[in-house]
């Protein structure tokens, strides 16, 4: 999926496409399970770009026909609160997304 994307900057193009797939397992089992809505725990960093996620599931939300749920889960606070729930539930957290490329950066 990034072959050739391997050089451009964290937070394009690769990152976009990355999100899209991503999202389109989620939309697919949404609609395959018969859930009348999907969304993304991804606006919840402040690295991630909520508008473009938000375009993506709404992209998707035609072609799976299961509504996306907008969002931007950093705002009011959202994101200092995932850290203090994270603590409170000793849940495991990393500091990128999953991508080789965001682990080096």
């Amino acid at each position: 999926m990034a072959k050739g994307m391997e050089d451009l900057p964290e937070g394009g193009e690769r990152c976009f496409r990355c999100y899209g797939m991503r999202m389109e397992e989620a939309a697919k089992r949404a609609s395959q399970g018969g859930y009348d809505y999907f969304a993304t725990t991804l606006t919840i960093s402040p690295l991630k770009n909520a508008a473009k996620l938000n375009e993506i599931g709404e992209e998707l939300e035609k072609m799976y026909h299961v509504k996306y749920l907008p969002s931007d889960f950093k705002k009011k606070n959202g994101y200092k609160r995932s850290i203090e729930l994270s603590k409170e539930y000793h849940l495991y957290r990393q500091n990128y997304c999953g991508c080789v490329f965001s682990k080096n950066a």
